[in-house]
């Protein structure tokens, strides 16, 4: 095994261990994060996914961010939320004009498959800033999102990520499970 695939195998590893805490909301879910972030984009840049890349920069940030933030919010209103149809669709929407943009920039470059990238990329970090502060509809977009992005990494052989990806996918449902059952009821 050369050296790429042994750090996307670790990248994996903290990555499915952060999936795994985040679901029962432990705020060292994102020291996880981090490392299996920063992983991962040494693997997806060396994969030319400039934008993958960028996304998992961006989860090593908000890793950071995201354990500060969860420390910081010991108290009982920080739960679970629910999130209204109309503004679910208004961050679709944005989600889909902002992909677009990026696949556009990214078309001008090297970047292996620009526009599906993007979409992966964007809605990665919707589906992030949605966990971090608690909404489940967060696991909605995950569902979808990894279970995209399995074929996305399969198209470039990155079979521990697609695996990963594949781990997610069930994860996530969990997830949603899991969270679901603690959910505020009236909370938007």
């Amino acid at each position: 095994m050369d050296n790429l695939k042994i750090i996307e195998l670790l990248s994996v590893v903290f990555n499915i261990l952060f999936l795994i805490f985040l679901t029962k909301e432990e705020k060292f879910c994102w020291v996880f994060g981090v490392i299996g972030s920063l992983l991962g984009a040494f693997v997806l840049y060396n994969s030319r996914y400039y934008s993958e890349t960028l996304l998992y920069l961006f989860y090593a940030l908000i890793g950071v961010f995201g354990y500060y933030y969860w420390n910081q919010k010991k108290t009982k209103n920080f739960v679970i939320k629910r999130m209204q149809w109309t503004k679910i669709t208004g961050v679709i929407l944005a989600g889909l004009l902002f992909s677009f943009g990026i696949g556009y920039l990214m078309s001008k470059t090297n970047a292996a498959k620009p526009y599906y990238d993007a979409l992966s990329s964007v809605f990665g970090v919707i589906a992030t800033f949605l966990e971090l502060y608690k909404y489940l509809v967060s696991w909605s977009f995950w569902i979808v999102l990894n279970a995209y992005t399995i074929w996305l990494y399969e198209v470039k052989e990155l079979n521990f990520l697609a695996i990963q990806m594949m781990l997610y996918t069930i994860l996530s449902i969990y997830g949603y499970h899991k969270w679901y059952l603690k959910v505020t009821p009236k909370s938007h």
